[in-house]
């Protein structure tokens, strides 16, 4: 095998060595300078881009704000919105005199009639002492609705629903029976027998009754609770204490 010989001088492959070198270099600086261009010309990119979406939004809350109404305005119509809504929630809740006649009717007793029904308002006395002291009112503006609502409510306090009813009974405990069942119901403030006498039907003696029923007002009837239809042991199913 013969052996390579190199005739090149070494101070020729020092030279080619140091030109290799300085090409990695120069190379890896290029690459280096490039990718740093690159990032900064994409980060002005995205700077660009959020100012655009941002100039957008500012422009798109500019007109939201140019198509908003006044804040006072708006606050004015909600509060008659909740005024309008009171006035038909109060109007709703009020009872016809078809359904007071319904109810009544359906409470009646067997052998209980009616052959009288009067529907009437009634002041109720005020309780609170009127001061003659006028407070200085400032002007408002007149909102019908509102001016609805005070007039209902003071129609509420200021007077009650009174109804009177006269019908025919076989007895005194049928008239109880009745006046209990109108109770039950829950729909009544008030009821008082204001009358029961002795009368004859068809040669038959009856009880010819007169009642007062003061209604509530609406929104506040809640049946009271039977305590009859409550769940209970009783004691002859239980036996008691002499059961074996």
């Amino acid at each position: 095998m013969i052996p390579e010989i190199d005739f090149l001088p070494a101070s020729y492959r020092e030279v080619r060595r140091r030109h290799r070198n300085r090409i990695w270099r120069r190379t890896i600086v290029v690459i280096f300078l490039t990718l740093v261009t690159l990032s900064t010309v994409r980060q002005r990119e995205i700077q660009h881009e959020l100012q655009t979406k941002k100039e957008t939004l500012e422009k798109r809350i500019q007109q939201m704000h140019e198509q908003l109404e006044d804040p006072v305005q708006l606050t004015k119509q909600i509060e008659l919105s909740d005024v309008r809504a009171n006035l038909l929630a109060g109007l709703i809740l009020d009872e016809s005199p078809a359904q007071l006649l319904s109810i009544i009717s359906y409470a009646l007793p067997e052998y209980v009639s009616l052959n009288e029904f009067q529907f009437q308002f009634e002041k109720v006395a005020s309780q609170e002492k009127k001061s003659h002291h006028k407070q200085k009112k400032t002007p408002e503006e007149v909102v019908p609705e509102k001016v609805d609502l005070e007039d209902l409510k003071q129609h509420r306090t200021g007077e009650q629903l009174v109804l009177l009813l006269q019908g025919i009974a076989p007895d005194h405990l049928s008239i109880s029976g009745y006046m209990s069942n109108l109770d039950r119901i829950g729909v009544f403030k008030e009821i008082d027998l204001i009358q029961s006498n002795e009368t004859m039907f068809e040669e038959e003696p009856m009880r010819l009754f007169r009642l007062r029923i003061v209604v509530k007002a609406p929104g506040t009837f809640t049946p009271p609770l039977d305590h009859r239809l409550t769940a209970v042991l009783d004691q002859c199913l239980t036996g008691g204490i002499n059961h074996e």
